[in-house]
């Protein structure tokens, strides 16, 4: 009866020109956020910023500029706390998925999802599609990165 409803919907809605009430449900991606975080911080994006900020501390240190030093001194330990708490699911991703922003267009045409989201909403109009793999590609995780990944998910 079910079906008989659906496809007499369909047929109806053709007619008419207007999209069937009874619409699949939204694809969207998600993702396993410790592998993220471990992905994002042994990557090579992540990598030139604290390359970029190691060159600026250098420099500070250089020209003498302790004042510059004292700046930028807790940015590191920052960083490492940070990513410690996020590992541990106790602080946000946002600085995460702001860096992998510019990836999710071509993530979601793979994975023919409409969005990548941290927490999609669940219900039955919902499917979730796990997109970790193609964040790690885009991120060109390493074998020892991918092993790594592969061992928390195990856990």
């Amino acid at each position: 009866m079910k079906l008989l409803c659906h496809l007499a919907a369909a047929g109806l809605a053709a007619l008419l020109g207007v999209a069937p009430l009874c619409a699949q449900p939204k694809r969207i991606g998600t993702f396993d956020k410790r592998s993220i975080v471990v992905g994002y911080y042994r990557s090579q994006l992540f990598g030139d910023i604290l390359k970029a900020n190691r060159a600026e501390m250098a420099a500070a240190k250089k020209a003498n500029d302790t004042a510059r030093v004292r700046e930028l001194e807790p940015w590191f330990g920052a960083q490492q706390e940070l990513a410690h708490r996020q590992l541990a699911g106790e602080a946000p991703i946002a600085n995460i998925l702001e860096a992998l922003a510019p990836a999710f267009p071509e993530i979601e045409q793979k994975a023919q999802v409409t969005s990548i989201e941290a927490d999609p909403p669940k219900g039955k109009d919902v499917q979730t599609v796990d997109v970790t793999d193609l964040l790690l590609d885009w991120l060109k995780a390493d074998e020892s990165t991918r092993k790594i990944v592969r061992d928390l998910r195990n856990q």
